[in-house]
């Protein structure tokens, strides 16, 4: 019989195990330096807002965003960062900076708040 397909069966069993569980990390709502409010330019405005984020480590990247709306005039952007907890980490400050749609449902001369992690901030439309 044959023992090269079983050694190669192996060696890829061990290191999809190893690839599946090497990445261990924590999230968390990123910190936030910076906010920038805008509108194109569209017969419609879409708006964006850019968002500088710090990431204090070498092993914290961001991971995701959602945006919500309660209300008419409110709006929720969660941004989360991810911290590799199982890597050694060099400890920086990186600012990164995000641009995220906001969408375009918005009445012109309207007051809006968007609250950005624990940031709040208003503006008119």
């Amino acid at each position: 019989m044959n023992k090269i397909p079983l050694v190669i069966l192996a060696i890829i069993l061990i290191l999809s195990i190893f690839a599946n569980g090497c990445t261990e990390y924590t999230l968390y709502l990123a910190t936030i330096y910076d906010i920038d409010i805008w509108a194109d330019n569209s017969s419609t405005p879409n708006y964006f807002v850019d968002v500088v984020i710090g990431e204090h480590t070498s092993c914290d990247y961001f991971d995701s965003y959602n945006v919500t709306h309660t209300g008419n005039t409110t709006l929720r952007l969660e941004i989360v960062n991810k911290h590799i907890t199982n890597e050694p980490c060099q400890e920086y400050a990186k600012y990164v900076e995000h641009t995220f749609s906001l969408g375009s449902d918005f009445v012109p001369g309207g007051n809006y708040t968007i609250e950005i992690n624990d940031v709040t901030e208003t503006f008119v439309a």
